[in-house]
């Protein structure tokens, strides 16, 4: 697969993971948990081929590098199942009761590392100068707040819900769209 190919499927990966990400979010809230379990299965299965995708590109500037960002994001996406698998059971009358407990720490976790695999793929982007370094240094920034967030909503100082997480998060959400909508628009620089 050409670096150009590569870079637009990881580009509508990103997108699919954020939207389905954002939709699973409002839908969960609401009285729609099943829609918004569902999404969380779309978002997870999306993040775990971004690194099957990007793995070979990533590669190039280092194997260590490469494994990790799998490793990060791979942990990432076991730690956001419960999440979805929760409304799911509970929705076919099952006991769900377990994924109370995930909920408290779960989603800050994978967070976490998310956070992780940001730092690795951005570094990697930056040294390389796969994209403008705009981009990746913009990711690298926008890291530290999304890493604050999660830590506050590990130890419940912050709640999902509060407007103080979307303040935290957007800087590194928004980055990702720009570095998606660049793979999908201009590709990996040569």
């Amino acid at each position: 697969m050409s670096r150009q190919t590569t870079a637009r499927i990881v580009g509508g990966l990103f997108i699919t993971a954020t939207v389905a990400g954002v939709l699973s979010a409002v839908l969960l809230a609401g009285d729609r948990s099943r829609a918004g379990a569902l999404l969380v299965v779309v978002m997870a299965a999306a993040i775990a081929m971004i690194p099957a995708a990007i793995f070979p590109v990533l590669r190039e500037r280092g194997e260590g590098v490469a494994v990790g960002y799998v490793v990060a994001r791979t942990l990432e996406v076991v730690l956001l199942l419960p999440s979805a698998l929760g409304p799911l059971v509970a929705a076919s009358g099952g006991d769900a009761s377990w994924s109370g407990t995930y909920g408290t720490w779960g989603y800050p976790v994978s967070s976490l590392f998310f956070c992780l695999a940001v730092v690795l793929l951005n570094g990697a982007l930056w040294r390389g100068a796969l994209v403008p370094r705009l981009i990746s240094g913009w990711a690298l920034a926008a890291v530290v707040p999304y890493a604050v967030d999660a830590l506050l909503v590990l130890f419940g100082v912050v709640e999902v819900s509060a407007p103080a997480h979307a303040v935290l998060i957007a800087p590194l959400s928004v980055s990702e769209m720009v570095l998606a909508s660049w793979l999908l628009i201009k590709g990996f620089n040569r």
